[in-house]
């Protein structure tokens, strides 16, 4: 049983184009996971483990991107010339997000088209290879694992893959959503290794004590009690994207986890009933699937 305790540094790349955001993450990481989201691995220290994500679909779907972002710490962006719409809308989740953000190739019009999305005290730099991800290490606490895959093993029952995004020991107890439930974690395993304790961001394998897989194969985090089925906040809009309307359905996003929920639109004031419960967040992105390539698929946040 491995003593260190291990945390991770969590980062999203993203580009208009999928090939050149694999080339980056590739040339900084090893891939380890490849679907939609691809998974990149770089061991920095004995104790910190580097995560680098792709979300492969993007521009033909707006939703693994927005999802990637809202989870990770870092923003590495790269804009491609010509410069299009597409750029602007990632920029303009960058800006909304107000995450570290590093910009690789960053010419004059890449930072003005960055600093009209809102996108602050960006780092940029020619290559890759430039960035110091051992600076960009956080040690937050969100009180919350995010989940991404769920299955059953034999022998051992159910286990899930995901981010832890607070600290974790062996036999710790959370509530799975969506459906409420209590489960105990059995062991924790990191890239095959068993640990007792993790630490923020690190990319986790976790056997479930005692609970049958189709209760939770549905799981998409695992909160200490802190989650939310109803939001009440203040709006802050996009002004190039579609107009919120009373009654309709959105996405709305937390630290990686998303539910679709009903708004309801007052002067600056919003309130969202979700489908299904989100962790608690001190803010909420809105976003839409589809504005047939006209307006930002970002429409806003939700903050307090």
């Amino acid at each position: 049983m491995k003593v260190i305790r291990l945390r991770g540094i969590i980062v999203t790349v993203l580009s208009k184009s999928p090939e050149k955001a694999r080339e980056i993450a590739g040339s900084i990481a090893k891939l380890e996971d490849k679907n939609k989201v691809e998974i990149y691995y770089r061991k920095l220290s004995p104790d910190l483990l580097l995560s680098l994500l792709v979300p492969t679909d993007y521009p033909d779907s707006i939703l693994n991107a927005v999802s990637t972002a809202t989870l990770s710490d870092v923003i590495i962006f790269y804009g491609d010339e010509p410069l299009n719409s597409f750029d602007g809308e990632l920029l303009l989740l960058m800006g909304m997000l107000e995450k570290k953000s590093i910009i690789i190739g960053g010419d004059e019009r890449i930072k003005k088209l960055a600093s009209s999305a809102g996108v602050k005290n960006a780092l940029f730099v020619d290559s890759p290879h430039e960035i110091r991800f051992e600076d960009l290490a956080v040690d937050k606490n969100a009180g919350f694992i995010y989940i991404d895959r769920v299955f059953p093993v034999r022998g051992v029952g159910t286990v899930m893959l995901g981010y832890a995004k607070t600290s974790i020991r062996a036999h710790d107890k959370f509530v799975s959503l969506p459906a409420k439930k209590e489960i105990e974690i059995k062991s924790i395993q990191v890239l095959d290794v068993d640990f007792e304790e993790v630490g923020y961001g690190t990319r986790v394998g976790l056997a479930i004590k005692g609970e049958e897989y189709e209760r939770l194969k549905e799981t998409y985090s695992l909160v200490r009690g802190n989650l939310t089925e109803k939001i009440e906040g203040k709006i802050v809009k996009l002004p190039w994207s579609v107009d919120l309307k009373n009654g309709n359905e959105y996405h709305i996003y937390s630290e990686g986890c998303y539910s679709t929920g009903i708004v309801e639109v007052e002067g600056d004031g919003i309130r969202v009933q979700l489908r299904k419960p989100l962790p608690e967040a001190k803010e909420y992105l809105i976003a839409t699937p589809n504005t047939n390539g006209k307006m930002s698929r970002i429409v806003g946040k939700v903050t307090f």
